[in-house]
């Protein structure tokens, strides 16, 4: 997109690092079969209660995809990782097959999961959708100098990348604080430092790290971490039967 560049995933010498996985869409009967396989009951009552045969594959895709994913990071057994949730429904590991920070976002026919060893974090996927009002959108949902940066985009696709990309920032925010999207909404996301526009968000808001990180064409994508230290990101593609190599996308 035209406009700022992103800023860097951390400075020099940063120790952290945030794995961040690509999950395409996946439509083989074995694969949903093999993913589906180690859900939990909860899950599969989720995935039963879409109308949508598109939207019950995605959800299984992704369910099944982030448990095969912390599994390889904790050594579990993909079926014994179990979930609890946080503030605001966040979704946080519980039970034996613990030590790691997870999370999840999916929109079109893609999924991102995000995993560090401790620092709270948030990834959020936004599919860019050129025929949305996204100026409208923009003045709507955005403080006035992020509506303004979304605005002076030369044409609908340019200001559709610019409202995916914030939109896509503030969800990573929230979802790394679990807090909910009204707080993100009033926060400025478009340096790697998030400021507050109201005192009340101050004491979440400043404590955050955000960046954007490499999506498919069509998709902008972004993570956040507790903490202002930096962090560097190490992009994979999750495919099954595990990872596959390839450079992110551009």
């Amino acid at each position: 997109m035209s406009g700022p560049p992103p800023p860097p995933p951390g400075g020099a010498g940063s120790g952290d690092v945030v794995q961040v996985w690509l999950v395409p869409d996946q439509r083989s009967e074995r694969v949903l079969a093999a993913l589906l396989a180690v859900l939990d009951a909860g899950e599969r009552l989720r995935a039963e209660s879409y109308r949508s045969d598109e939207d019950r594959r995605r959800f299984i895709v992704a369910h099944g995809a982030i448990r095969h994913i912390v599994a390889g990071q904790l050594g579990a057994p993909p079926r014994q990782i179990r979930w609890t949730s946080g503030p605001h429904g966040k979704p946080e590991l519980a039970g034996r097959w613990r030590g790691a920070q997870v999370n999840l976002s999916h929109s079109g026919g893609i999924a991102m999961v995000a995993v560090t060893r401790s620092r709270r974090v948030g990834v959020d996927v936004q599919q860019v959708r050129p025929q949305v009002d996204a100026a409208a959108m923009a003045h709507r949902y955005f403080l006035p100098a992020e509506a303004r940066l979304v605005g002076a985009a030369p044409d609908a696709e340019d200001r559709a990348e610019r409202f995916a990309r914030l939109w896509a920032r503030k969800e990573a925010l929230v979802k790394a604080h679990g807090g909910r999207l009204a707080q993100g909404l009033r926060i400025q996301v478009t340096g790697a430092a998030p400021t507050a526009a109201h005192r009340t968000e101050d004491a979440w808001s400043t404590s955050y790290r955000i960046t954007d990180v490499a999506a498919p064409p069509g998709y902008r994508a972004a993570v956040a971490l507790a903490d202002r230290a930096g962090f560097r990101v190490s992009w994979h593609r999750w495919t099954w039967p595990g990872p596959t190599p390839g450079p992110p996308p551009p």
